[in-house]
């Protein structure tokens, strides 16, 4: 049988693609490598206005376990830290479990073909359409494919839309999900630590409803220059800190650990050629300074199914035609994401400015404001830019000025 869409891989970004080509009179099928429910390594944080922006299936993801947190704490690398505490909701804490498990069920009850424990080992494209041969060698046909298959993307590479990933390109992560009875948090507080350990990282404790998120991301390059060993000793040391500081009680449970991939270097040049789109992390949609990508995986999906029914109605899966998912995916997240990578590289790289922001977003309730809702997505790049000339700048110059009548009075 020969599919109309075909999408590899039932996360977030696939399954909003099939949810969205429900009812259209389409051919569509999910094939993805495991079976669902299945385990996903991942701190599970989505901003709360993924609410707003997919309401067709608020329901759905409603139906979700979820912890709803108003406090988030930030620490800069030499201590300093800051509180923020909003009567609204700042982010919704999932188990990916869960979450994924609920789009792809969704996709199911709405019609969609799906085939698990199918791993897609090659994709060729020709003047017919799309062959996906798997690893044990069935094949599947499509006019167009919608590569949602994460940051090892084989569509990604097969496509020639990108090569095998930069060492500066992708961050290394080790976080671990254990159950409540074994480790306790602050329920309504996320906790989130920049230029952890003195490297070109971050470190995140995530409180679930029923479980408890927490672990260390470093750029990979910078992981291999400043560390040795199992990244799992790193984990340890991270709690331990934890502990000291009250953060957390229990134990870690080894078995409950993984370590996985992400990109952070923004979306690809393209992330379309003839009859390929990408979404979701295999296309870099992922935030480079706050590591998120649930929400940004949602957008690119939504984005390839609306391009992939125009596609097909037209009969036109050229790379030109194409083209407008590239673009619908830059107007809405592309500059936000690009300038991620910017205040990556200016601020995970430079642990003094991270601690100047900090200490300043201490004495200032407008700039603790704009950092926690940056952070969380409820602000643009530049909203946030907006605001602070406005807000933040005048009290950014008393606080500089203070600094240097001190360093004068102490001479």
């Amino acid at each position: 049988m020969k599919y109309d869409v075909a999408i590899i891989g039932g996360g977030p970004a696939g399954s909003i693609a099939a949810i969205n080509l429900i009812g259209a009179g389409l051919r569509v099928l999910i094939l993805d490598r495991a079976r669902f429910p299945r385990l996903k390594p991942c701190g599970g944080g989505i901003r709360c206005s993924v609410y707003k922006r997919f309401q067709y299936i608020e329901p759905v993801l409603r139906s979700v376990p979820t912890n709803f947190v108003n406090k988030i704490v930030f620490e800069s690398p030499s201590g300093s830290a800051v509180k923020f505490e909003s009567p609204d909701p700042f982010y919704a804490m999932v188990r990916r479990l869960e979450f994924d498990n609920a789009l792809l069920n969704e996709c199911k009850r709405g019609g969609i073909e799906v085939a698990e424990a199918t791993t897609i080992a090659r994709v060729a494209v020709d003047a017919g359409g799309v062959t996906l041969t798997s690893s044990s060698g069935e094949e599947f046909f499509a006019e167009l494919v919608i590569g949602a298959d994460g940051v090892n993307s084989v569509a990604a590479v097969h496509s020639g839309l990108r090569g095998p990933w930069k060492p500066a390109q992708i961050a290394i992560d080790g976080t671990e999900e254990t159950p409540s009875s074994d480790l306790q948090v602050r329920h309504d507080t996320m906790f989130i630590y920049y230029g952890i350990g003195g490297a070109y990282g971050y470190g995140y404790v995530f409180p679930k409803e029923r479980h408890v998120n927490f672990g260390i991301g470093y750029l990979l390059e910078d992981y291999k220059r400043n560390f040795s060993g199992e990244p799992y000793i790193q984990h340890l040391n991270f709690l331990g800190q934890l502990k000291r500081a009250g953060i957390i009680s229990g134990n870690s449970q080894p078995e409950n650990f993984h370590t996985y991939v992400l990109p952070v270097a923004g979306p690809l040049q393209r992330v379309s050629s003839s009859r390929i789109m990408l979404a979701g992390d295999a296309g870099g949609f992922v935030n480079g300074f706050t590591g998120e990508g649930i929400y940004y995986a949602m957008v690119s999906g939504e984005h390839a199914a609306r391009t992939a029914l125009e596609a097909i109605r037209q009969k036109n899966t050229s790379g030109d035609f194409l083209l407008r998912y590239d673009k619908a995916c830059d107007m809405e997240v592309g500059r936000e994401l690009r300038r991620s990578v910017t205040l990556q590289k200016r601020l995970l790289s430079n642990p003094k400015l991270i601690d100047t922001v900090v200490r300043f977003a201490s004495r200032s309730k407008s700039v603790r404001s704009l950092l926690a809702n940056f952070v969380v997505g409820a602000l643009s790049y530049e909203e946030m830019k907006r605001q602070a000339i406005i807000k933040a700048l005048p009290g950014y110059i008393h606080y500089q000025a203070e600094k240097i009548s001190y360093k004068l009075t102490r001479k």
